[in-house]
């Protein structure tokens, strides 16, 4: 299984590959009010209007530093032709893959309520890198908020 990892104030984290459509620079972002804290903005893709979710804010509570190797991961199911990025996930530290076994992949076995966008764990080398489901950050408000700015052009 291919990963995209990142890193979060000295924590590895990671995103299944194969839910990542691209891996772009940060465009400029469009504040989003009324939208939760962790929302950075909405930006426009290929005449869609989607959120962009800072992780680092999300996980540690301090806003995604912009250095050279902060991206915005476009998410979303990548595996059907059909589909397009529902979602832009910033994230620091984004430089390479890692492959892993998917059968090393482990439930951490402690269900953190408000947290169900984190996965499984698995130990490399150095880290334990856990997944970062991006599903549970795609809410029915968060929608409803961006098409509301793409109503108002």
């Amino acid at each position: 299984m291919l990963l995209v990892p990142f890193q979060i104030g000295g924590e590895h984290y990671a995103l299944p590959a194969v839910d990542v459509f691209t891996v772009a620079q940060v465009p400029r972002l469009r504040p989003l009010p009324q939208a939760p804290a962790w929302v950075a903005g909405v930006f426009r893709y290929r005449g869609s209007v989607l959120p962009a979710v800072d992780l680092s804010l999300l996980i540690a509570g301090q806003p995604a530093r912009r250095v050279l190797s902060t991206r915005l991961l476009l998410v979303g199911n990548a595996q059907d032709s059909e589909s397009r990025p529902v979602l832009g996930l910033l994230a620091e530290r984004v430089t390479d893959t890692e492959a892993v076994d998917r059968y090393t992949l482990r439930e951490t076995g402690v269900s953190i309520p408000g947290a169900e966008w984190l996965g499984e764990v698995v130990g490399l080398e150095r880290v334990l890198l856990q997944l970062v489901r991006w599903q549970p950050l795609v809410t029915e408000e968060l929608a409803q908020l961006c098409a509301e700015v793409d109503r108002c052009g």
